[in-house]
């Protein structure tokens, strides 16, 4: 069934129960010799269709199902070029040759290549005429658009690529033209772009479809109530201090310490609320205050892990059970139920070395104790009852196992695990990944969850054997006496609301600077590698290939901030790369992506421009338009929801027993509405000069009326006070109408004598008027305060 293509055209894809469904679509089916190439395909589509290359552009998505047997579930996946057809054809089939090809496409007219866009158009492809300098090419089982060098060479054009390349490639000009395009432009608050909705600027979106259809994010934006995550790791095995002359070389001495001092307890509702943020097509949180993420630099100064060093991968070239006969000296019962090491085993059998241990023993528990490290917090298995074994050929030569780069395996593996766990959504879903690492990245950079530290009590260095031994960043959380606030706040809903009114000012963007960690006399593992910090290469773990993007963060390097960031493709089809998948020759098969990284130091962004808070303003404008930034939406309200002042007593009755029952009442949507209508307000009001009498008074009227919805939305008491002071349309129409004629009646009087502060007359009426309705509002404007009405006014009535 390879040779044969569904083609679905002429309208919009539906969502129905069991997910895309094509609906009234126009189909047609197209019959090939042999399985089409990508190139074959979208020429017969051309065809089938009537269109011209020259004059109009397809785009092609393929449906495919993703749920698991008789439960169906059907998304769209993009197919644009070779691989992602070839990756898309393999999940079709399955094994299967019974299922069909589906394909969706859209034709586009060309657009006019001027002026050209300095937005990056996100959700098209590479042109696959272009080939990277300095890149292998590009294969269907590689991935070669992860690296994104500055120079681009552009073969002869072929009719498929004329448009691609009109919306890809960018001129130098237009880059020079994005701070000036960028800095005449406002952010239109009251659009609610980036709000609740998740409505956002689809010609600048920074969201793709397949990854935000189940995003944790998207939910709760639209309302849906989530549960926390569920972190798993696992605490290593007993430490001895035998096993120091393994852990120095193996640049592993720094998370050693961190779990000798004592473990944290891992935050559930904090991480949970990280994730929810966390976005896979861009491998960074998306903050109210821009885009921000765990870098290398990250790695080496919490934790202090070696970033030089080749990638965490290796052909497997015997059986586990080989190396753990071999290395730890005993084998564990066989087990086929699922992958992975027993951690009751493992502790039943290592967790104390023997005082009269020969070295031979010393080294087999010295194996099993950084297995726990390495299995248990940098790469934790899913179960919660298994290490990973995946490491364990490299952990079995204790003499080499400094030669890897541990830093960026572990990037590369916790990157995976946020990915995959922003789109779960069940109640019992799983969290991976080095959550130690998170949580102390958040708490060096938020105040949101971090907790109180007092007087750390740091080893004194002097007395230190080794330079080795020193103390990376991460251990002052758990040296010093940290208290946590009262357990009443912290929950997963206040931290949610917390981040979603983060500020600029609140973020710690650069906590390594000389100054804040002088005093900790940190060990030379943490920055002896910041040459790599910067670098494109992609992060490798065994069958994990993860885009590591700097370049979308610079400001926490204090260097410049392009605008907007260059686009990478985080790749779709790496992301289905998983263990699942069993197989024993990942070295192999990621070799392209390997060999980028063996070479590191080509790819480093050589950037010397400073930080300069100017740019990163009109970063922040063309951000908050192509992101979702707000995810909470109205769920308590003090009395006033959306603006409505008329609610009824079930409706209270049912948010005070809400109320009653949560720990912490949200405030993010009610500080987002105030701030939204405020704002509205205050460009109406610099936009007031030099207008009309009547165009003033109903800028007033549209102020006093906002005012009274801005009091309801707090739950003011005085709501019943200033609800009468609101005039109602026919007193407003009848104002109105007649407010023509008198201002051409004082134009007249004015012009006619000098010009004076009149004290009585008609000017002075209006001005006590304000649009109100004076046999409601007059008497008691007047009769509270008499003092102050003008001598000569009207008398009260």
């Amino acid at each position: 069934m390879d040779k044969f293509v569904r083609i679905y055209s002429g309208g919009e894809l539906v969502k129905g129960p069991n997910g895309v469904e094509f609906g009234d679509l126009s189909e047609q089916g197209i019959w090939f010799k042999a399985a089409p190439t990508y190139s074959e395909l979208i020429d017969a589509v051309y065809k089938k269709l009537g269109l011209e290359p020259a004059t109009h552009n397809v785009r092609a998505q393929g449906r495919t199902n993703v749920g698991g047997g008789a439960h169906r579930h059907f998304i769209m996946v993009p197919i644009d070029d070779d691989m992602s057809w070839s990756n898309y054809v393999k999940a079709v089939f399955n094994g299967t040759d019974w299922n069909c090809l589906e394909v969706y496409v859209q034709a586009e007219k060309h657009l006019s290549p001027e002026p050209v866009s300095p937005e990056p158009a996100l959700l098209d492809s590479e042109p696959l005429d272009a080939q990277h300098q300095n890149t292998p090419p590009r294969d269907p089982e590689q991935g070669a658009s992860l690296f994104a060098p500055s120079m681009v060479t552009v073969n002869a054009p072929t009719v498929h690529s004329q448009h691609a390349r009109l919306r890809r490639i960018r001129s130098t000009r237009a880059r020079a033209g994005i701070r000036g395009r960028f800095a005449g432009e406002e952010v239109q608050s009251g659009q609610n772009q980036c709000g609740a909705s998740g409505t956002v600027d689809t010609t600048s979106s920074l969201l793709i479809g397949l990854y935000d259809e189940v995003h944790r994010g998207r939910a709760l934006a639209s309302g849906q109530h989530l549960s926390e995550l569920n972190p798993r790791n696992r605490e290593p095995l007993r430490f001895d201090k035998r096993y120091e002359r393994y852990l120095r070389p193996a640049g592993l001495m720094g998370l050693a310490n961190i779990c000798r001092a004592g473990l944290p307890s891992i935050d559930r509702a904090l991480v949970s609320a990280l994730v929810d943020r966390w976005r896979p097509e861009t491998h960074t949180f998306h903050m109210p205050c821009g885009e921000i993420t765990i870098t290398l630099q990250d790695v080496a100064m919490i934790l202090g892990l070696p970033i030089s060093g080749h990638a965490v991968i290796v052909n497997k070239t015997e059986s586990y059970i080989e190396l753990y006969q071999r290395y730890l000296g005993k084998a564990p019962p066989s087990d086929k139920s699922r992958p992975g090491l027993r951690v009751a085993w493992v502790r039943a059998e290592f967790n104390k070395c023997p005082e009269d241990a020969d070295e031979e023993t010393i080294k087999q528990h010295a194996r099993a104790y950084i297995l726990s490290l390495v299995g248990g917090l940098l790469f934790p298995d899913a179960s919660g009852d298994r290490y990973t074994v995946y490491p364990f050929p490299l952990i079995a030569d204790l003499e080499n196992i400094g030669s890897y780069s541990w830093g960026s395996a572990t990037l590369a593996y916790l990157y995976r695990a946020m990915c995959d766990a922003c789109r779960r959504q069940s109640d019992q879903s799983n969290l991976t990944g080095c959550l130690l690492l998170l949580q102390f990245w958040s708490w060096e950079r938020f105040p949101i969850g971090r907790p109180d530290m007092l007087k750390p009590k740091f080893p004194n260095v002097d007395e230190l054997e080794d330079d080795r031994d020193r103390p990376t960043v991460g251990l002052r959380w758990v040296v010093g006496a940290c208290t946590y606030r009262s357990a009443p706040a912290r929950c997963y809903e206040h931290f949610t609301n917390e981040f979603d009114l983060l500020t600029d000012d609140q973020v710690v963007w650069s906590p390594y600077r000389e100054d804040r960690v002088k005093t900790l006399h940190l060990a030379p593992i943490c920055t002896q590698d910041s040459h790599l910090w910067l670098t494109q290469a992609p992060l490798v773990f065994f069958f994990m290939v993860e885009v590591y993007t700097p370049e979308r963060v610079m400001r926490q390097f204090g260097l410049h901030q392009e605008c907007p960031p260059p686009f990478r493709d985080t790749s779709v089809e790496l992301h289905w790369c998983c263990r699942g998948k069993v197989r024993s020759d990942w070295a192999d098969k990621h070799k392209s992506f390997v060999d980028m990284w063996e070479v590191k130091e080509q790819h480093v962004i050589m950037e010397e421009q400073p930080y300069d808070h100017a740019n990163y303003m009109d970063y922040l404008r063309w951000y908050r338009r192509s992101t979702r930034i707000r995810l909470c939406t109205p769920r308590i309200s003090n009395g006033h929801q959306d603006g409505a002042s008329v609610r009824t007593a079930t409706a209270d009755d049912e948010d005070s027993l809400r109320a009653s029952k949560l720990r912490y009442t949200p405030r993010a949507h009610l500080i987002h509405s105030v701030t939204d209508k405020l704002t509205i307000l205050a460009k109406e009001a610099a936009s007031q000069k030099g207008c009309s009498r009547g165009e003033c008074s109903a800028f007033i009227e549209r102020v006093t009326r906002t005012c009274v919805e801005l009091v309801g939305e707090l739950g003011g008491s005085s709501l019943c006070d200033i609800a009468a002071a609101v005039p109602d349309s026919t007193t407003i129409a009848a104002e109105q109408g007649s407010e023509g004629q008198r201002d051409t009646e004082d134009e007249l009087n004015n012009s006619m004598v000098p010009d004076q502060e009149n004290e009585s007359g008609p000017v002075c009426e209006k001005r006590t008027r304000f649009q109100v309705d004076h046999t409601q509002v007059d008497s008691r404007v007047h009769s509270r305060s008499p003092s102050k009405r003008r001598r000569g006014g009207p008398a009260p009535r």
